[in-house]
């Protein structure tokens, strides 16, 4: 808590701001976004890169959070008070922390694939300062921060290691995703079976549901589309500025509209995040190829 303390000293409505805007990169909205440009547009081996690392690691990050329960900084300690408006997305336990998770996974993974080093400084520095802003804010400890950057980035680089010898062998398509759908299911299971016993909170068994129902769509997506769609990434700019534009329009419709069909319970917060990522990864490819075919 001393480290929050500090960074408490040092608020003014500039530096407010300035981490308020910062942190919004560990949003789960960025990464998502980007892995779908890069899926859609660009280079579909980097955005799975980007997806394992991303969903792998979440799903670690909602499994220690629900297994340590560990309360924020604002709960441990009644005198410490966050920034306010921070407090409105630091939903379920502590650590460790969830933006930090997704912003070393998402520029982490860009660190790893530039090969210029200021462009890698660059990517190291996004998610560090994403980092500190979660303690500038008070949402976060050091220790949630610092656990959750050096497990994250050590799935990266597991990721990085073992990805390319995958993905240039077909055969290996199913291991992957049976080692995927196995973590996903034991997230999904193990946080409804803490929710049930009244172990953990329903807020925090909704984003391990979340994450479980995300991941799930993601291995089956992948095997499907590497096996029977396999579209091409490649079309004049134009296109790729339509491709963009109404794929992350659908996704955006799908979020909210989903939410106002199905409801808030554990089941529709799973089905929600199952029908969303298998939109991105396998419906919308689909629609693509077929297009790019008739175009």
């Amino acid at each position: 808590m001393d480290v929050l303390y500090w960074f408490e000293s040092i608020r003014t409505p500039v530096l407010d701001g300035f981490f308020s805007a910062v942190t919004f990169l560990g949003h789960e909205l960025i990464p998502i976004a980007l892995i779908c440009i890069l899926y859609w547009c660009a280079d579909k081996r980097l955005a799975y890169k980007i997806g394992f690392s991303f969903f792998l690691s979440g799903l670690m990050t909602q499994c220690l959070k629900i297994t340590f329960r560990v309360e924020r900084p604002w709960v441990k300690d009644p005198d410490f008070k966050p920034v306010g408006n921070a407090v409105d997305e630091a939903t379920s336990y502590s650590f460790p922390s969830g933006h930090t998770q997704a912003a070393t996974s998402v520029y982490g993974s860009l660190a790893l694939f530039f090969k210029k080093n200021l462009l890698r400084i660059l990517c190291v520095l996004a998610f560090i300062t994403v980092g500190i802003s979660r303690m500038y804010l008070g949402v976060h400890t050091l220790a949630d921060v610092g656990v959750s950057m050096a497990l994250t980035f050590g799935i990266t680089l597991l990721v990085f290691r073992f990805t390319d010898k995958f993905y240039d062998n077909r055969k290996s398509d199913i291991w992957v995703c049976i080692a995927m759908v196995c973590a996903s299911l034991f997230t999904l299971i193990y946080a409804v079976t803490l929710e049930s016993k009244g172990i953990i909170s329903l807020d925090a068994a909704s984003d391990c549901v979340k994450s479980g129902g995300a991941g799930l769509a993601f291995a089956i997506g992948y095997l499907i589309e590497r096996r029977y769609i396999n579209f091409d990434t490649k079309a004049p700019l134009w296109m790729q500025i339509i491709k963009v534009a109404a794929g992350l329009g659908i996704a955006l419709g799908l979020k909210s509209g989903l939410k106002a069909i199905l409801g808030e319970t554990l089941l529709a917060d799973g089905i929600r995040s199952f029908v969303l990522v298998a939109v991105i990864i396998v419906i919308y490819p689909f629609i693509i190829k077929k297009l790019s075919r008739q175009s």
